[in-house]
């Protein structure tokens, strides 16, 4: 909602509904299962099969994921530059003990 009223791209959301006649809600539900489903097909290359590339370049590249997901699951928080602060103060601040 907050990219439209900025005018930028469509989201994947818009796109979806557009493209398919369904209500935004359906859409959000739709795409959380590809997403879900997604991050299953990593985690499942990443664990199992043998990679040809170096442990540190494809943990690296999983982190960044990773940290892709953190920035934009709920909010924008390269927008909203102080969710990401609390965030990650939450992270590494202010840690749940174990």
């Amino acid at each position: 909602q907050f990219e439209q009223k900025r005018n930028h791209w469509p989201s994947a959301i818009e796109c979806y509904i557009k493209e398919y006649g369904v209500s935004e809600v359906e859409a959000v539900e739709f795409l959380w299962k590809v997403i879900s489903k997604l991050w299953k097909d990593i985690a499942e290359e990443y664990c199992q099969k043998p990679i040809q590339l170096p442990y540190t370049l494809t943990n690296r590249l999983l982190n960044l994921t990773r940290c892709a997901n953190i920035v934009y699951e709920k909010d924008d928080y390269i927008t909203h530059s102080h969710l990401l602060k609390d965030h990650l103060s939450s992270l590494f601040i202010h840690p749940v003990p174990l």
